[in-house]
């Protein structure tokens, strides 16, 4: 595991750093303004193509940069704290477009020293259970010397689309490898029906 405690900065970008990225890679024979302007309006028609629960997926993905400089493990109490203000932000921004917080659902990502290539789940909600009793559950997983934190999943219902859509989310920068973890772990979760603690 400790070639996943090294951490490297992975910065989300903001839309202004996106185009700027887009420019940047540009040679100078394609930098005219034609050219600039044939891409933004190709970026603004999809951008209007995509559905309400999209957009907010992706104002949700650029989000704030990641803090850089922090070492794995991270406490469990630092884990819950960003992995339920995370999952709050998210609804918060589907309630804006008047789109239903409940379609957006999250687990937490982590890895037992045992199996440190098979990502593993913890429930953020549960049907039955308390918050306290979650967090409980959570906390005792977490406090192991053997487990270590990885990131996030969520899972958005587009209502207008009629499809799921899975995507991992960080804690801190990861290496590659940590970063591949996340994503296996959206592959296998992508094909449940709902997000789960057990999936083999």
């Amino acid at each position: 595991m400790d070639g996943i405690r090294s951490v490297s900065m992975k910065n989300r970008l903001t839309m202004n750093q996106f185009y700027g990225l887009i420019d940047s890679m540009m040679t100078p024979a394609h930098r005219s303004r034609t050219a600039k302007k044939n891409l933004r309006e190709g970026i603004r028609k999809m951008q209007a193509e995509m559905s309400a629960a999209a957009k907010v997926r992706r104002d949700f993905r650029l989000g704030r940069p990641l803090k850089p400089g922090e070492a794995l493990p991270l406490h469990p109490l630092v884990v819950w704290k960003r992995a339920t203000e995370a999952l709050a932000s998210f609804r918060t921004l589907m309630a804006l477009e008047k789109l239903q917080p409940s379609d957006v659902s999250a687990v937490i990502v982590y890895l037992e020293e045992a199996h440190p290539d098979v990502p593993r789940f913890l429930l953020l909600e549960e049907a039955g259970k308390s918050e306290e009793e979650i967090k409980s559950s959570v906390f005792e997983v977490l406090s192991r010397s053997d487990v270590l934190a990885l990131g996030m999943l969520f899972r958005q219902f587009d209502a207008e689309k009629k499809q799921q859509s899975t995507f991992p989310f960080q804690f801190t920068g990861l290496t590659e490898g940590g970063i591949a973890l996340l994503r296996r772990a959206a592959e296998m979760q992508g094909k449940m029906s709902s997000l789960t603690k057990d999936v083999n």
